[in-house]
């Protein structure tokens, strides 16, 4: 694509390059020189004036990549209240600290990794799959499904919705995203429904069907649904969009949330943050259960997957979520220092995909592909099966655990000439990416 081309696209970008000139200023505010910029809005406008405009307009990007981590001004936020770190974030810091200071030691792990190894980033886990996608698309995103959810339905349950706003440091182009709230009950059953699609549902394997709790997950993202995706039964790899009504997140912080709710807000602004963390980035999940679990195509049982994230739904650069640590943790060094590996696994005593723990391994990528310390692993349970019946305990569980909490979604758009539009948007900065070679992956 042409330069010229490119600054047409200015505009459209600029809703992307706020978020990513944020996550600079977010990843810069170790040090003493952002203490004065307690709150998100603050942090926002620092991040504005660090947009290389000249970049923005010149090459349509600006000189920031868009990495995994609008979570770090969630993060910045809770520090601005005073909140002290919990016990146990606080070990995990010191468990890390210390794994760094053994970097330049011969680490040895005698052929065995005792956590489980990074699988490469490029290429990515999903690159098999793009011959066979429709049209050889090297991107999987909720525009390019194949069978997209009916808008009809969107818009229904949309009425039965209490419209969420956005804080105001949200730009404009981004709220075309609408977001609602209802209670966790409701919240099951909507998510159920809008992802139960004609066409592609039926596709999707059995023990992934339903809706699923993110039991004991740090971070403020509560039920998130696999039947919504493309599902390769050659490669036994399952890509998940973010879609309308297939995540949620809450509005408040639960009793018992984890680690003392260190990483929630008590009103609706740390779920926020979360959402458009995945929204506007359109970041794709892939599970593959030939690699993790069974190399047999035709004697797979399902039991584990190795999963990898992409944004736009790069199916063949997938995102380096080690670079996630250093901002959770707070630990001052380069973003690039570690490496992380996620898996999927079904725990014992789970019924047909009941139960899972979805782990999450760091390594350190001086001493090797090995991630060997365990940290925000949680389990994910089913609290509706794929009949839309209710799984006990845990739909009980998670009621109580929500209580009177409202759980917030993605539910689509105003109307179908806004969806267009931000369709559109998202394919031309896509484009850009291919020409580039920089889609703002975490890398």
């Amino acid at each position: 694509m042409a330069s010229a081309s490119l600054a047409a696209l200015a505009p459209r970008l600029a809703l992307l390059a706020a978020v990513a000139a944020a996550v600079v200023a977010a990843s810069s505010c170790i040090d003493e020189s952002c203490s004065a910029e307690g709150d998100a809005s603050g942090l926002l406008q620092l991040a504005r004036d660090r947009i290389d405009a000249t970049a923005l307009q010149g090459r349509g990007k600006s000189e920031s990549t868009f990495p995994m981590a609008l979570a770090q001004l969630q993060e910045r936020a809770v520090d601005s209240r005073g909140e002290h770190v919990h016990p146990e974030l606080a070990s995990k810091r010191q468990e890390f600290t210390q794994a760094l200071a053994q970097t330049g030691s011969n680490q040895s792990w005698d052929g065995r990794c005792p956590g489980f190894e990074v699988h490469p980033l490029v290429p990515a886990q999903t690159a098999p799959l793009v011959p066979i996608q429709p049209g050889n698309l090297k991107y999987l995103w909720w525009g390019d499904m194949p069978t997209q959810q009916p808008f009809e339905q969107l818009q229904e349950l949309n009425k039965n919705l209490t419209p969420v706003e956005y804080p105001d440091w949200v730009p404009e182009n981004l709220t075309r995203l609408r977001m609602g709230q209802t209670d966790a009950k409701t919240a099951i059953d909507m998510m159920y429904k809008a992802t139960k699609v004609d066409g592609n549902f039926d596709k999707i394997p059995k023990k992934l069907r339903g809706v699923m709790w993110m039991k004991g997950n740090a971070i403020p993202e509560i039920l998130m649904v696999f039947q919504y995706g493309m599902w390769s039964d050659s490669q036994k790899t399952l890509v998940v969009p973010t879609a309308p009504f297939n995540w949620a997140w809450p509005a408040g912080k639960p009793k018992d949330a984890p680690f003392g709710g260190a990483m929630y807000c008590e009103d609706q602004s740390c779920g926020i943050t979360t959402s458009l963390v995945q929204t506007i980035l359109a970041r794709s999940f892939s599970f593959d259960f030939l690699e993790a679990g069974d190399k047999s195509t035709t004697n797979n049982k399902m039991k584990k997957a190795y999963m990898q994230t992409g944004t736009f739904g790069n199916l063949t650069e997938a995102e380096d979520l080690g670079k996630l640590i250093p901002g959770i943790l707070k630990l001052p060094v380069p973003s690039d220092t570690f490496n992380g590996a996620f898996t999927l696994e079904e725990e014992p005593g789970s019924n047909d995909g009941s139960s899972w723990k979805r782990t999450c391994y760091w390594g350190l990528k001086q001493v090797g592909s090995c991630a060997f310390l365990e940290f925000g692993s949680y389990q994910l349970v089913k609290v509706m099966d794929g009949d839309g019946k209710p799984v006990q305990p845990y739909y009980d569980q998670f009621l109580k655990y929500m209580g009177d909490i409202p759980v917030m979604m993605w539910s689509g758009w105003k109307d179908e000439a806004t969806k267009a539009a931000v369709k559109k948007d998202f394919k031309e900065f896509i484009s850009v990416c291919g020409t580039t070679g920089e889609c703002g992956a975490v890398r």
